[in-house]
């Protein structure tokens, strides 16, 4: 039928106006939007001026004459034409005039909602500049003044009103082919505590990150926030706050919420689903891991994602301090789920090269607001009591630092300023190249900032933050500091689970990850002071994550996608989401060469 239509459009352009073959193509059902038309949407979804008013279809002054004349949205837009390369200098034009990093993370959301191809191309390519706005620290204020700055939701808000209706919520989301979905509660937000409801600005940050470093397709992409209420004070008494205004839920109501979300994913969407967990209270995260790991496509980030990226830095020191992993002593500032965490995957890395249990345990110190984990104490949780030490009891963590001789320090404390100038520069007279993990988010929550690393240590150390610092000076020597960020790690361990079809998600592939990112980081990145590979990377570091896990998936027989593909490169890559403008003629359209009539200038014929 279409080819008909075409054809006769073709041969009767000199007796039939551009308008008539428009509407008969219309008529014949067959005007179909490529891009929605593999998603499965049937051609009446889309009319013309939805181009104009659905993000992921609008092109702006992108669209050519022929998709205008096709569409009916001729004389809708400006008569000028912009290429994608013009709109992109526009953006970055526009981005710059803006002082507050507020204001430009509102700036791109409102793009995303506007231009979703925009919005990841132009994320994607300047990632640099573009991650700390979309993602932390920004998202952190982001999240902060939620009420605010909320224009249109971008996730799916499920509270505990909604028991026993919590698939019917998610048949409310209008995408049918969800593959990963980010989940929080909002309890407990990178460093600033609990935020309820305007948590939700980090599940959207997660999968902005899923798109624009893995190539996920968007529309697989989900954001969910678990409101179960907030105890935060401040939230509740302010009129601003979109959440519900309750005290937060806890017991068997909030379980039996989670477990029913839990059963409703893989009901409407399938058991490959990814779920992953996002800024839960400590005494839920593990919790929620142990209890779903086996039973769902689950991860932790916070745990599992940090951890790894941990792991990832200390592999890549092995370029510099030529030690093994079980060589090393550990002293951990905080207790949390992030430590125990990096704990626990640090410990799998030295069981690995041959070290007992107990003996990698040994290696780990930690100490929390009550001071050094011992075995007196009486307020441990059970993940806590593994690292508890017979040791006196201690509340002094520079004498700790100068006791234990570590040489890894990580801090995932919340406590800005805790790795004080004595606490370096013990690290510095234990060491000849001490490594220190301020990981603790956003900037104002670091334990130390990287000029502070480099000065107390005489610039021997080598130094991750969680959040970017600029670059440091030291004696005439340029650092360029490296971002131990999750982002180098979950976008592509979500592709290659996503992929494989991989039903559960062991801490082997977050070991496998942690190689692959070490595996790419190049020479000069070292000299520079980085244990990673830049931001302008993690592309192609998510592609290659993706891929080993996919081999490992296949290798250990996890994998659901059959047959296994030969050629693995290209199968990750029809995978992932094209950041350029889709036609949005008709397949195999050919625009009648006579309409290039009603144009002056035949040079605006693009695309």
């Amino acid at each position: 039928m279409i080819m008909s239509v075409i054809t006769t459009c073709s041969k009767t352009a000199s007796r039939w106006s551009l308008p008539r073959c428009r509407q008969m193509l219309k008529n014949s059902s067959y005007g179909v939007h490529n891009e929605a038309s593999s998603r499965g949407f049937t051609p009446s979804q889309y009319r013309g001026i939805d181009y104009l008013r659905e993000a992921r279809l609008y092109k702006g002054t992108a669209f050519s004459l022929a998709e205008r004349q096709t569409l009916g949205i001729h004389g809708l837009l400006p008569a000028g034409f912009r290429t994608m390369e013009e709109q992109l200098d526009l953006c970055r034009l526009s981005f710059s005039r803006y002082s507050e990093d507020l204001n430009k993370y509102v700036y791109m959301m409102e793009l995303q909602d506007r231009n979703e191809k925009l919005f990841f191309r132009l994320l994607t390519e300047e990632v640099e500049t573009m991650m700390p706005i979309v993602y932390t620290p920004t998202v952190g204020v982001a999240c902060q003044k939620f009420g605010l700055i909320f224009h249109r939701p971008r996730g799916l808000f499920i509270t505990i009103n909604d028991r026993g209706h919590v698939y019917d919520v998610l048949r409310n989301w209008p995408e049918p082919e969800v593959r990963a979905v980010v989940v929080t509660d909002g309890e407990r937000i990178l460093g600033l505590g609990d935020l309820g409801a305007c948590g939700m600005g980090i599940p959207v940050g997660k999968l902005s990150l899923y798109t624009a470093l893995a190539g996920i397709q968007p529309h697989h992409c989900l954001p969910v926030h678990i409101d179960v209420g907030t105890n935060n004070e401040e939230f509740l008494n302010d009129p601003l706050y979109l959440g519900l205004r309750r005290r937060r839920a806890h017991g068997n109501v909030y379980e039996a919420l989670i477990d029913e979300f839990m059963d409703a994913v893989v009901r409407r969407y399938g058991q490959n689903t990814l779920i992953q967990f996002e800024d839960f209270a400590n005494r839920n995260a593990f919790r929620f891991l142990q209890k779903y790991r086996n039973s769902y496509c689950t991860f932790n980030d916070d745990i599992q994602g940090t951890a790894a990226v941990v792991l990832a830095g200390m592999y890549a020191s092995r370029k510099i301090v030529d030690r093994k992993i079980s060589d090393h002593t550990f002293l951990f500032l905080g207790a949390g789920s992030a430590s125990i965490g990096i704990a626990n995957l640090l410990v799998k890395a030295m069981e690995s090269e041959g070290t007992s249990a107990d003996a990698a345990c040994d290696k780990v110190w930690m100490f929390d607001i009550h001071g050094l984990l011992v075995e007196s104490r009486k307020d441990l949780g059970e993940q806590q009591e593994v690292y508890a030490k017979q040791h006196e009891p201690s509340s002094n963590f520079a004498e700790v630092v100068k006791q234990v001789k570590p040489t890894v320090l990580l801090g995932a404390s919340a406590a800005p300023g805790a790795f004080t100038r004595e606490v370096l520069e013990s690290m510095r007279n234990n060491n000849e190249r001490p490594i220190i993990f301020a990981l603790s988010n956003p900037t104002s929550k670091c334990e130390c900032t990287a000029q502070e690393a480099y000065d107390y240590t005489e610039g021997r150390c080598l130094f991750v933050s969680g959040s970017p610092f600029p670059p440091v000076q030291f004696n005439g020597k340029t650092f360029h500091t490296g971002q131990g960020n999750n982002a180098h790690i979950f976008p592509g361990v979500a592709l290659g689970v996503i992929v494989s079809g991989t039903h559960h998600i062991p801490d082997d592939i977050f070991v496998t990850a942690a190689k692959s990112v070490a595996n790419q980081v190049s020479d000069e990145d070292i000299t520079n002071g980085a244990l990673y590979p830049p931001a302008s990377r993690i592309k192609d570091c998510s592609s290659q994550i993706a891929l080993d896990v996919i081999e490992y998936a296949y290798r250990n027989a996890i994998a659901s996608t059959y047959p296994e593909p030969e050629d693995k490169v290209a199968f990750v890559q029809s995978n992932q989401y094209s950041f350029c403008y889709d036609s949005a003629l008709p397949v195999k359209w050919t625009w009648p060469k006579d309409s290039c009539r009603i144009a002056q200038d035949t040079n605006i014929l693009k695309g």
